[in-house]
């Protein structure tokens, strides 16, 4: 379990709330506690037993064979990272529909299947992400520290030497719950992600709607909400002397940090926990 598995369980919730009846399905035991929720999780032996022949089984993209015990019900792929489906034929192995995150995903699916794609963008909870400026420790750059460290190390030698030793770089481990995160968001002026591929990109919009200025790479998914020069300072996947000038321009010019700060900010009002659920209402309804 990793960011994938909390919407997961934020699609049970958005679903439950909508009068469907929704529980994540667990093959191992283990707790997700970093962020609130209320559905009841499952194990699979006993979703396997409670299963009625009207159920819809929602399997994420990298374990489709987690879903062939589930020959009786309706399936349903979920794709939340695009380079994770390798060849597989979805078709072929019983699922009826594609589910996507993003734009980019459903895009991708779209050239790989002829089975339906279809989009549930992802949100987050604007009540919770949003700008604290009072706590915001200026030159503190975040990144994360299980997604690709190493081209943050790179791009932070990249940096002028002075520029380097004024700035303070955190390096977040997969270690907190979902209201550290927002602490640590508010707290700084720049938030850098240099992950590829990626198929939506949550931390940056998190980080945007926490009042962060947003550089780094967009990993394909994530350039929906991270759009050069307006929402975020992008470099190519992969391109991290770029991204080196990019982190560099945003620490020396503040215009040009407010700029992408209020850009940032902004866009993420158009990614609300209210367009999700809308959105998930749609392909629900879709499948009665």
């Amino acid at each position: 379990p990793s960011g994938g598995a909390k919407i997961i369980y934020q699609h049970c919730d958005l679903l439950n709330q909508l009068g469907f009846q929704a529980h994540p399905v667990h093959l191992g035991r283990f707790n997700l506690d970093w962020f609130p929720h209320e559905c009841s999780p499952m194990q699979a032996k006993q979703a396997l037993r409670e299963l009625r022949s009207d159920d819809v089984v929602v399997c994420p993209e990298v374990i489709p064979d987690a879903a062939m015990p589930f020959a009786d019900a309706r399936r349903v792929v979920f794709v939340q990272g695009w380079s994770l489906v390798g060849e597989r034929d979805y078709a072929a192995m019983g699922f009826e529909r594609v589910l996507t995150v993003s734009t980019f995903c459903q895009q991708f699916m779209q050239k790989r299947t002829e089975l339906p794609c279809h989009r549930v963008t992802n949100g987050i909870d604007l009540d919770l992400f949003k700008p604290r400026p009072v706590k915001r420790i200026g030159s503190r750059v975040l990144y994360l520290a299980r997604k690709q460290p190493e081209l943050a190390r790179q791009v932070i030698m990249a940096l002028p030497e002075p520029l380097r030793d004024s700035t303070e770089f955190v390096a977040l481990e997969n270690q907190y719950s979902q209201q550290e995160m927002i602490e640590y968001y508010q707290s700084a002026e720049v938030f850098m992600t240099l992950s590829y591929p990626e198929g939506f990109g949550l931390p940056s919009l998190e980080a945007m709607a926490c009042g962060c200025a947003v550089v780094g790479f967009t990993g394909g998914g994530g350039g929906e909400h991270m759009i050069d020069n307006v929402s975020a300072a992008v470099a190519e996947d992969g391109d991290t002397p770029r991204a080196a000038a990019k982190l560099e321009k945003l620490l020396v010019e503040p215009d040009y940090r407010e700029k992408i700060r209020q850009g940032g900010t902004e866009t993420a009002q158009k990614f609300g926990i209210n367009r999700m659920k809308y959105e998930l209402k749609e392909f629900a309804e879709s499948l009665t």
